[in-house]
């Protein structure tokens, strides 16, 4: 167990994250409490994950057993996954439920995603899992070894990249509605392939804050806040990968 007494002073932590600015650049009265740790998040984080196979593997067996009933749960989750994220996100201190229920409505819809992809590219589902698990441990090692640094210029070309890739691909549809014209096989790879290495730097940018959290000595219920940001890039990057597979996979031929 480890403990940490604080008296009244005001905690320095700089953050990109509005809300784990907000959190942790508070003020704490003198009292004792549990700090995070690295195991602590560890253990949360892959608890998150079972919720997603959970939810994967279990939307599917429903698949076979009431379509129906399925049908409804993927279109219920279609919604309830957005307006969970959002209170996760804003709402740390409701993130060990929000989080967990958005974890198992996020499963039925990566099990179905997974289930289509799949029948359109035999191997691209084993293969996205895999590819996901590799970046994962790249990214890690890089991080670890500070070969890459998460500093103020990297948030930077993070969010003007984020911004960028949004109003691109708003523009992008924006164009298709009004012209009526589908995505050629490169640009749909290229888009993808971008948004894969958007969602490896917010890979970096969450191990970035789970080490600020840890090493900053900041209360243990903080450790669902990181384990919740790190699943939710982990299974945006794992959809991303699987895209860009199933595109390679159709079209190898």
């Amino acid at each position: 167990m480890y403990y940490k007494k604080r008296k009244v002073i005001k905690l320095r932590f700089r953050s990109s994250n509005i809300v784990f600015r907000k959190i942790l650049n508070s003020e704490v009265e003198g009292v004792n409490y549990e700090v995070a740790t690295y195991s602590g998040i560890a253990k949360k984080s892959i608890f998150y994950l079972l919720l997603v196979l959970a939810g994967a593997f279990g939307g599917l067996f429903l698949s076979t057993v009431n379509a129906s009933a399925y049908t409804s749960l993927l279109s219920i989750a279609a919604i309830s996954t957005f307006i969970f994220a959002l209170i996760s996100f804003w709402s740390p201190r409701f993130v060990k439920i929000t989080g967990s229920i958005y974890c198992l409505l996020e499963g039925l819809l990566v099990g179905f995603i997974s289930a289509v992809y799949g029948a359109v590219a035999e191997g691209a589902v084993i293969t996205a899992l895999l590819s996901t698990v590799m970046v994962f441990m790249v990214v890690t090692t890089l991080f670890l070894t500070n070969l890459i640094k998460v500093n103020s210029g990297f948030i930077k070309f993070l969010f003007i990249f984020a911004i960028g890739m949004i109003l691109s691909q708003l523009i992008l549809y924006l164009i298709m509605m009004f012209t009526g014209q589908a995505y050629n096989f490169g640009l749909c790879l290229g888009i993808s392939a971008l948004t894969v290495f958007l969602a490896t730097l917010y890979l970096l940018f969450d191990l970035e804050h789970i080490r600020q959290v840890v090493e900053g000595g900041h209360p243990k219920d903080l450790e669902w806040y990181a384990s919740f940001g790190l699943v939710f890039t982990l299974v945006w990057l794992y959809i991303e990968i699987l895209r860009i597979v199933t595109i390679l996979f159709a079209n190898r031929n």
